[in-house]
């Protein structure tokens, strides 16, 4: 090919290459323009794209910064990466202090949240899992947490986020509420009120308590078939279907009767029953709740109360005690027709009472022998205010009153006085021929045959009658001041004698001793004594009577006629005791019926104070009453009445604590069973009442502790009672046997209950002695020996 075709060849490639070229240009063009008009249009998305997650940003902010849980972001470590305020008042820390989420669990959560954990990165989520943690000041908190995992733009998990409540406040609410159900069901349950729960349209009763069932005798699955018309006494039928009516129809809340009811035997008893409704918010009945308390009792009582009123108003309108009640300002509130009676006032109590006698005492003046002295010596009281009793009123017509003045304080404040008045001329008379007497037998006592020794409690002579100086051979300047166990050289020791020379003992009985006079005669003395009181009640020794028997131990005959007689002494002793007790309670019996024919008239008139107060001085006239009782009681204990039968000493003492008042704080424990002895059953009960009675009486802990035990050594037990009491000295330990002695001032002491526990054991050959330390309590040992009783 030569040169010019080749240029042409050239040329023509070039022109097809620039042909090419600018097609190629101009498709490039095009694509630019699309890219460039693309790349516009992904600027403008772009831009859009970032304006809209900022506004979801600045919206996700806003709900992050206000929401009123606290919301907590970690890493997959479980340290907080992010945290709202809530969060942060709830846990106490801040983002800062770089704080891990699992350092916070309470120890007893650790290994559940590390299972809530796992199933969190296995889930992706969890809801309601509840754990306890620990704030920065060591709070704990109970929370519920529901939680999300946050993962990355490959997928894997990057973060977690959670809601955190705190339900601290609600779990103690609902196990209070759930507390309070349990309580309520336990109140419900041992109510000794009978409490059931009934639904309207239902048959059956919901829910009964313990005490209804027993008191109707089913059991509860019983009463759950049964409808109140089917337990209640046909009679009340229409009135409990009228009250049951009036409460649906909302006429009223709740009502109160008195109707019978069948118990599951048949028998009729009489319930004080208290319905409420329970309305939901239509007002329609929900539940009734009934609230039964067994009034049968109540309602004997009621009809022998109304019964004794009547025998009460026939007994006071022939009470032969004057009685005047007045008020602080000598308003008369109460004055009886004896009273009236007695001062010849022509009036009747019901004319009297509501007058005033601060300015009409005068009146009266002419009715006294002396009235000046009548006067002032009231005046005298009424300033005073303090009790008098048995003060001598002499009147003009020759009659002696004894009047009585006690004046009624409320809490401190004087409101009024009572005087009672009692006509005692014929024991005035009585008392001074009685004087008269004593004074002609104070010369016979100094003359008779008998000797009479007054000794001091430690056994140092006092006097001595001119008959025990010539018995003695011993003048009175040898004797006075002298102990007895000094002067006399006692040849026959026994426990008898020891007593006498201890002088520590009631010497109840006469006893013999042995002793040899001043000039060595040797002499047989019969000995009795007493104890010697003084006016304040207070022992203050003994009063010694001998008898020279000398010759009578020469005559058994004479011995014999002289135990008959002494025996016969007794036996009238006994029956004087219970004539005396008789004409003692008599007048306490007319006194009590005053008070409360006084109570019941004058309720409304008295007030709440001076009705205590009547009350106050019922109880000591039931004192004194049971004072009398048990001095009955210790005079008749001796061996000609006992009734020996096999006894289970078990039975017995569950019969003696039913008979016993026993505070909820006082606890009664048997050690081990008690056995069966062969005894007089009356006789033991009064032994383990006294000596219970006493340890209860004297119990001064908020728990009181009384233990019985016993042991045996072959035919003898050896009972224990055990308290942990106020304690006694030891100074004490043989006076509280003594009768009348009792420790402190107990209202509920009548100072016999230790007396007659020693004398029942003295009666079965047995012995009684204690162990005690003050403060910390008493233990009572006793032995009696199985069915032998001492004749």
């Amino acid at each position: 090919m030569d040169l010019t075709e080749r240029i042409n060849e050239l040329e023509l490639r070039l022109k097809k290459e620039k042909s090419a070229r600018i097609i190629a240009e101009r498709n490039l063009e095009k694509k630019s323009r699309k890219l460039f008009d693309l790349s516009e249009a992904l600027k403008q998305s772009s831009e859009q794209l970032q304006q809209l997650l900022t506004e979801k940003t600045s919206e996700l902010e806003g709900v992050f910064s206000n929401i009123s849980d606290a919301y907590v972001v970690m890493d997959i470590d479980g340290f907080v990466l992010r945290m709202n305020n809530p969060a942060k008042e709830l846990l106490g820390f801040d983002v800062s202090e770089n704080i891990n989420l699992l350092d916070l669990v309470h120890p007893d959560y650790k290994s559940y949240t590390v299972e809530a954990f796992k199933q969190l990165f296995y889930t992706g989520s969890f809801s309601n899992y509840k754990a306890v943690i620990l704030t920065k000041n060591n709070q704990e908190k109970t929370v519920q947490i529901n939680a999300s995992i946050i993962y990355d733009q490959e997928g894997k998990p990057k973060a977690a986020q959670g809601i955190v409540r705190d339900i601290t406040e609600e779990t103690l609410t609902k196990e209070k509420l759930k507390e309070q159900k349990s309580q309520l069901d336990i109140i419900i349950d041992n109510s000794p009120l009978g409490i059931t729960l009934m639904e309207p349209g239902r048959t059956g009763f919901i829910k009964v308590n313990k005490a209804f069932c027993t008191m109707l005798g089913y059991s509860e699955e019983e009463l759950m078939q049964l409808g109140i018309r089917q337990i209640t006494h046909k009679d009340d039928h229409e009135l409990t279907a009228t009250y049951l009516s009036r409460l649906k129809n909302a006429e009223i809340e709740s009502f109160s009767l008195e109707k019978k009811y069948i118990t599951k035997d048949k028998n009729n008893i009489w319930a004080k029953t208290s319905v409420s409704a329970v309305r939901d918010e239509k007002n329609n009945i929900k539940f009734q709740i009934a609230i039964i308390e067994d009034v049968t009792s109540d309602l004997q009582t009621k009809q022998k109360v109304k019964e004794s009123e009547e025998r009460l108003s026939s007994l006071v309108k022939n009470l032969q005690t004057g009685v005047l009640l007045e008020d602080e300002e000598r308003n008369v509130l109460l004055v009886n027709e004896m009273c009236c009676s007695m001062f010849e006032m022509g009036v009747t109590p019901e004319e009297l009472e509501g007058t005033n006698l601060k300015n009409s005492a005068e009146n009266f003046m002419d009715y006294f022998k002396d009235p000046t002295h009548f006067m002032s010596r009231m005046q005298d009281v009424l300033k005073r205010k303090v009790r008098v009793v048995g003060e001598e009123l002499e009147l003009a017509d020759g009659r002696i009153l004894e009047r009585n003045y006690t004046p009624v304080y409320i809490e401190g404040t004087y409101k009024g006085h009572l005087w009672s008045f009692n006509e005692i001329t014929l024991q005035k008379n009585y008392k001074d021929t009685l004087k008269s007497q004593k004074e002609k037998y104070s010369n016979i006592i100094a003359n008779m045959n008998l000797g009479l020794l007054e000794v001091s409690n430690e056994g140092i002579v006092l006097l001595a009658n001119q008959s025990f100086t010539d018995l003695s051979g011993y003048d009175q300047e040898e004797l006075l001041g002298k102990s007895v166990s000094e002067v006399f050289n006692y040849q026959e020791e026994s426990d008898r004698v020891q007593n006498f020379m201890n002088l520590g003992m009631f010497i109840s009985e006469p006893f013999e001793v042995k002793i040899k006079t001043k000039t060595g005669k040797k002499r047989f003395w019969l000995v009795s004594g007493a104890p010697n009181f003084d006016i304040n009640g207070e022992q203050q020794g003994f009063i010694l009577i001998h008898l020279d028997i000398t010759r009578q131990k020469n005559l058994e005959i004479q011995k014999e006629r002289l135990l008959q007689n002494l025996e016969r002494q007794n036996e009238q002793l006994n029956e004087y005791a219970h004539i005396v007790s008789h004409d003692l309670k008599s007048p306490l019996r007319n006194i009590s019926a005053l008070l409360s024919w006084t109570k019941e008239d004058f309720r409304n008139q008295l007030g709440e104070e001076s009705l205590t107060n009547l009350d106050l001085m019922q109880i000591r006239i039931e004192k004194m009453d049971h004072l009398i009782e048990n001095i009955l009681k210790y005079s008749s204990i001796d061996s000609d009445r006992v009734d020996n039968r096999r006894i289970d000493l078990n039975t017995l003492l569950e019969e003696v604590q039913e008979m016993l008042y026993i505070p909820e704080h006082i606890e009664i424990s048997v050690c081990k069973p008690l056995p069966e002895i062969v005894a007089d059953a009356t006789r033991m009960q009064q032994l383990f009442q006294n000596l219970l009675g006493n340890a209860i009486n004297y119990s001064n802990k908020k728990d009181g502790r009384i233990k019985i035990d016993h042991t045996q050594n072959g035919s003898t037990y050896i009972f224990s009672v055990k308290d942990n009491g106020i304690g006694i000295a030891p100074e004490d330990h043989d006076k509280i046997f003594k009768i009348f002695r009792s420790l402190g001032n107990n209202d509920m002491s009548s100072g016999i209950g230790l007396s007659i526990v020693k004398k029942i054991v003295k009666l079965y050959n047995g012995k009684i002695w204690l162990e005690s330390e003050i403060g910390k309590g008493t233990t009572f040992y006793f032995s009696l020996k199985n069915a032998v009783v001492k004749k």
